[in-house]
Parts: structure tokens; sequence; C-alpha cells
């Protein structure tokens, strides 16, 4: 599908191969996971948004948005995931899964639990779109478990519309690598389509529902640095403030779980995935440039 301009885009249907996939994925008894990247601004909300209105519209043949439940926390997706049934058509949002799930911890306990209730979301057909700005930054096992990408690319405010990139993806269970497949019209490629602007009181609602989110991002945020302040007041009363640039932050993070948190050395040898020789020998460099005993 090439497209030249916002006129040429809003010739086709809005989004109409991404929410029939979507849909027939439903009828079929399948779920569907829709993973939306994109840079800050670009879109991500408005098209989630606007894709679960349109896959209501498509197999209620009303707008239901009411009924989608829009979760930023491991808590409230399992309780949106234990709430559905198979016969019922179910939205769910995850707003910025990378945040909740982040790929560098992906055998974390948070991790494992949403891949285990994304693994029962096919037996109650539930329909997901989740947005994070980096595909990469989504924990692997999420990836591979998708069946549609969307990126979004740019919001034009005069047409009121995103244009975005879309395509199929299919995950080899052997070797645990995604590919994308074109959408199709008539027999041509297409990967591009457009969705509108939501309806304006959906997207109040939506828009109240991510502030609040992104309130529980900066507390959260606010309480590490806290924390982390505490703990540098306490490595300060116990080493010299003019010498602690001199050490690692490896040397930094032993002394603290060592000394100050009182662990013993097997244990944070265990932890940090070295031997206890190599802990007692770190102890032993921190002593030779640090008074302490």
């Amino acid at each position: 599908m090439k497209v030249n301009s916002v006129h040429d885009l809003k010739l086709f249907p809005e989004s109409d191969l991404v929410i029939s996939y979507i849909s027939e994925r439903w009828k079929q008894g399948l779920y569907s996971l829709c993973l939306v990247n994109g840079l800050p601004g670009s879109g991500k909300s408005s098209l989630c948004c606007r894709l679960s209105e349109l896959v209501y519209l498509k197999l209620v043949g009303e707008n239901q948005f009411q009924a989608t439940d829009i979760v930023d926390n491991l808590l409230d997706f399992i309780k949106a995931v234990r709430s559905a049934t198979p016969d019922k058509v179910k939205v769910i949002v995850i707003e910025e899964i990378s945040v909740l799930f982040p790929s560098r911890r992906a055998m974390s306990g948070d991790n494992v639990d949403i891949a285990q209730i994304l693994d029962t979301c096919r037996k109650k057909k539930i329909i997901i779109f989740a947005n994070a700005p980096v595909w990469n930054t989504i924990d692997s096992h999420i990836r591979s478990m998708a069946n549609v990408f969307a990126q979004t690319i740019k919001v034009y405010k005069g047409a009121e519309l995103v244009y975005s990139k879309c395509y199929r993806l299919q995950t080899d269970p052997r070797t645990g690598k995604t590919y994308t497949h074109n959408f199709k019209r008539d027999g041509r490629d297409v990967n591009r389509m457009y969705t509108l602007k939501p309806n304006m009181e959906v997207w109040d609602e939506y828009e109240t529902k991510k502030d609040k989110f992104l309130d529980r991002i900066y507390s959260k945020a606010e309480a590490r640095q806290i924390q982390k302040m505490k703990k540098d007041e306490k490595l300060l009363r116990h080493l010299d403030p003019d010498k602690i640039d001199g050490l690692t932050s490896q040397e930094l993070k032993v002394f603290d779980m060592v000394k100050i948190k009182k662990r013993t050395q097997k244990e944070v040898a265990k932890e940090l995935g070295i031997t206890q020789g190599r802990i007692s020998q770190i102890l032993a460099e921190i002593r030779g440039k640090q008074p302490i005993s």
C-alpha cells in the first residue's frame, strides 16, 4: 500500500485488516495480543484506545469501551483476566508494558507470573493491546506470544488520526524467533493503517487512568531515590568520604551487603553469582583503600 498523503491513507477502511484478523481469531476461539511500539507522542495510547473501540464495534455491534480494562500493574491484570469469560468479548489495555515487565528482568517473579497468565488468556479468548516505546524493552517471552505488531509513526492532528505500520507476527516454537508478515488486501501486501481519534468521552477516561499510572511511576521512583540516599548515608558513616570515589560499584555493593546489612559472605557470593573466595578478595581490596575493620 503506497501512501503519499493523509488523504491517500483515508481512502482505505480504518484499520480493517488488523480488526478483521483479531475478530476472526476470537471467533475461532483464540486470544490476541497486539504489541504497540512508537516514540513518545507518536500516538501509542490513542491507537490502543481506538482499536479497542473498533474491536467491540466489529464483534458486538456497539462501542463498549467502558468495559475495557486499562491496567498498569500485575494485580489489576490478574483481576481482569480472572473476570473474563470466553463467551463475552474481553479487551484489556496494558499501559507501558515495558515498565511493568521489562526484558532485563525476564526471570523475575512478576515476569514469570505474567507469562503464565498470558498462557491462560487463550482459553478465555482475551484481546490485549499493550504499548511500549521500544520493542526490545519488552520481555522476550511476552514478545513471542504476540500475534500483531503495530508501530505508530505520526499523529496528524489536523486530520485527527494516527498513522502506523502493522504486521502479523508468528513465532517459531523451536527457535523462539519471531517473524513478521504483511497483511493482504486483494492479494497485495499492506503494512500501513490509520486509526481515527477515539471518542472524546472515552479518551478523557483513558487519559485520567493514564495520569494515575504516571503518578504511581513517579511515586515509586521517588521512593527508590529516598532509599538510595539513606543507603548512601549509611555507607558514608562507615567509609571515608574523601576516598569513596576509589571504590568500584562492585566493591560498594559487597561492602553494603556484608558490613552494613550483615549478610554472610556465602549468601552474598550466591546472590552476585561469584565465589565466596572472590568476596573475601574484594573485602581485602576495600581494606587496602579504606580504613575499615
